[in-house]
């Protein structure tokens, strides 16, 4: 298994080091009611010198991590790695010594060398993994033989287990095989584990790869027909228009019904043409054109043109925007698109003499919308699907016939290409109202 990228090291390396000033108070603390609280007796003067070196070599390890990062350039990683490689080797010496005074291969703490291995399996290739097994066998190995041939003293840990264990070959071959066989599983589990996961990431990644490249030939083709179709309707638009001028030849009532029928459809099936394009381009686009602008001004110059259309439905229109909205980066032409769609949607959807609020409120980093009216209201069933491409709601009347079924995509394409989030909350035949937000710098959101 290859080593992951460099941020993989630096979070290990970060976390190892956190975990490390958690181990050290532990140990303090343990080792004071141990001795003093519990009133056993062991040998606490050397674990708190170990601890103290184990405090000394962190503090060594965060510094030099800081002057890893700081300094940079392409020999980041072989640093970092030598320094966990580093405190891998030291803690596992610290801990040796720390079991040492306080019972030898009684000491339960003997499970923290499965960590270590855990750590390096998950971080360096399988032959260093089972190196630092082998190491960790090797340090408590020779610990067990030493204290066994009494080269080194053993401290009891009084008042757990028997105080003769240190001598029986029985125990120390049988607990020998078990920490072998732990290691071997620790090592071949964790690999094994951590090869899945690499290989179900990858296959995440390409997935979407492909399901990206999908998506942008599909909008490729359908920006390509549909510029064709939007030619060829406007041929048809201006052979229409000859014969509603009338430079042809004068047309009989019945010719002049069908004429002007097939120019509303025409007129239409533009629209939906038109709407269709700039989805597909706004989907295609990667690179955001943003500057500073003022959602007042967008604001009026949108409802200049909604108020026109609200009034001759005699609907009422009611706006606030919070004074402290200062300037905001966005693309101007897209918010004005947004806003616009938005209140005609709700213009057409809402009976003669209701009412539209349109609330603009200012918070820490973004800005709260709302934009509600006293309409026709959407069916709870359809309100997961609203800001689907073609979709209309089941209770839409059916002699609205100008919706193309992409206006609320476009809204919600636009919402997102400003890192900002829009949901619809409705009662049906009462009111709707969609509220977005958006940030005042989608440049700073990740």
């Amino acid at each position: 298994m290859q080593d992951k990228l460099v941020p993989a090291h630096v979070v290990f390396d970060r976390w190892f080091i956190r975990i490390r000033w958690i181990a050290i108070v532990i140990l303090i603390i343990a080792t004071f009611v141990v001795k003093d609280v519990l009133q056993f007796s062991i040998h606490a003067g050397p674990i708190y010198i170990l601890a103290t070196i184990l405090l000394l070599l962190n503090c060594s390890h965060l510094v030099i991590l800081r002057y890893i990062l700081k300094r940079g350039g392409p020999r980041v990683l072989p640093r970092i790695k030598q320094d966990i490689h580093f405190q891998i080797i030291s803690d596992l010496v610290i801990l040796t010594g720390i079991i040492h005074f306080s019972g030898g291969v009684e000491n339960p703490l003997i499970l923290f060398y499965f960590l270590h291995m855990i750590i390096a399996s998950s971080i360096f290739s399988t032959v260093l993994s089972y190196i630092y097994a082998g190491l960790g066998l090797l340090l408590i190995g020779s610990l067990a033989l030493l204290e066994y041939l009494e080269v080194l003293p053993h401290y009891h840990l009084e008042g757990f287990v028997g105080a003769d264990l240190y001598q029986n070959l029985l125990f120390l071959g049988g607990a020998g095989f078990v920490f072998l066989l732990t290691s071997f599983l620790v090592v071949n589990l964790t690999h094994l584990i951590i090869t899945k996961s690499i290989k179900i990431e990858e296959t995440y990644v390409k997935t979407n790869l492909e399901l990206d490249n999908k998506d942008k030939l599909r909008n490729e083709y359908v920006l390509r027909v549909t510029h064709d179709i939007k030619g060829h309707l406007g041929a048809i638009t201006s052979c229409l228009e000859v014969l509603r001028s009338g430079i042809s030849g004068p047309m009989n009532d019945r010719q002049q019904e069908f004429v002007d029928r097939a120019g509303e459809r025409t007129q239409l099936l533009t629209k939906f043409i038109k709407d269709l394009l700039n989805l597909t381009r706004k989907r295609l686009q990667k690179v955001q054109e943003f500057e500073e602008v003022s959602l007042y001004t967008i604001i009026d110059k949108v409802l200049a043109t909604a108020q026109i259309l609200a009034h001759d439905k005699s609907i009422e229109i009611n706006s606030f925007i919070d004074k402290n909205i200062g300037p905001v980066i966005g693309n101007p032409f897209a918010l004005e698109e947004l806003y616009s769609n938005l209140l005609l949607n709700a213009i057409k959807y809402t009976p003669a003499k209701g009412h539209i609020e349109l609330n603009i409120r200012n918070r820490f980093d973004h800005v709260l919308n709302e934009i509600s009216d006293s309409g026709i209201g959407i069916p709870r069933e359809d309100l997961p699907k609203v800001f689907d491409e073609f979709f209309r709601a089941g209770n839409a009347p059916k002699d609205i016939k100008s919706g193309s079924g992409l206006g609320l995509s476009i809204v919600k394409q636009i919402v997102e290409d400003h890192k900002g989030r829009i949901w619809v909350s409705s009662e049906l035949g009462v009111w709707t109202r969609f509220t977005f937000t958006l940030p005042k710098n989608p440049n700073l959101v990740v």
